[in-house]
């Protein structure tokens, strides 16, 4: 019973494979094919980001003294290698830059760039909302700075909660503002002493005065 069984088997199982056998080779292919893909996008995706870690480097370690154009180079980095980590260092370092430039409109554009791309998993994400609040502040919009200093007081981060705190009270602080030219300084002149000749002549004997007289 049991060898008729095994015999049908066999026989079952060779006919479902001379009908199945494209269909096996099929999957067997597309199974190589996925690996050999997804090797690919691994290799690949390690080649971009050491393209990148070079370019950064490059970047930064030039020699040139223009900040500006620093920063320039480092946003083009970004623009180029924005899927990786090494992107997203090179767009806050390019927005840092800027900012401590006091070109104010570009910092602000490349953080609001940062909080659009990288707002689920981004490694800056407060730096970002600090920098962005400043640039608004040095632009006139002092409200909306001070509801973002607001926000992060209570910051996990220590280093973020007191930076932010100070960055608040300054920005409360109100100044007076500077006069438009310099108050003229008015000069008094100077009054004659009087007061020793008037002793000299109350210390001066007159001729008619008798102590004078019995003197002679």
């Amino acid at each position: 019973m049991s060898e008729t069984s095994d015999s049908d088997i066999l026989m079952n199982g060779e006919e479902w494979f001379a009908k199945n056998w494209r269909l096996l080779l099929n999957s067997a292919l597309m199974i190589l094919v996925g690996v050999a893909g997804y090797n690919w996008w691994i290799n690949s995706g390690a080649e971009s980001a050491s393209a990148a870690e070079e370019e950064l480097h490059s970047a930064i370690s030039s020699n040139t003294t223009n900040l500006l154009q620093m920063a320039l180079e480092l946003n083009g980095v970004h623009v180029k290698h924005p899927e990786n980590k090494v992107g997203e260092r090179a767009l806050i370092l390019s927005a840092n830059i800027s900012l401590q430039e006091g070109e104010y409109e570009t910092a602000k554009k490349r953080f609001e760039s940062y909080l659009s791309e990288y707002e689920t998993d981004g490694n800056w994400l407060t730096e970002a909302k600090i920098g962005q609040a400043i640039c608004k502040e040095a632009e006139g919009d002092v409200k909306s700075a001070i509801n973002v200093y607001q926000s992060l007081t209570n910051s996990i981060s220590s280093s973020i909660s007191g930076r932010s705190i100070a960055l608040l009270e300054s920005a409360k602080l109100d100044l007076d503002p500077l006069p438009s030219r310099p108050e003229p300084v008015k000069e008094e002149p100077e009054k004659p002493n009087t007061s020793k000749g008037i002793e000299l002549e109350k210390n001066t004997p007159s001729p008619l005065d008798p102590e004078a007289l019995d003197n002679k």
